[in-house]
């Protein structure tokens, strides 16, 4: 196998794996774009809210600052 013929067979190898990594990168974007808006979705509803984001249980009372006098202690 001659040089020309092998960088030949080097570019339709390179051809075939950049439109697989672009099919499957292409893949992954809508399943993360879809998985975005059904997690965004599921936020919404108050039963599921505990199961999907922990931060919901640290939801408590804000503080106002002038109403805490040991802050400075």
């Amino acid at each position: 196998m001659n040089e020309k013929e092998q960088v030949k067979q080097y570019l339709l190898l390179f051809e075939r794996l950049n439109a697989q990594a672009g099919r499957l990168t292409k893949i992954l974007l809508i399943f993360l774009i879809a998985a975005l808006i059904f997690f965004q979705a599921a936020l919404h509803i108050r039963d599921l809210r505990p199961f999907i984001s922990p931060v919901d249980r640290l939801d408590g009372i804000p503080v106002k600052e002038r109403n805490v006098k040991d802050w400075h202690d």
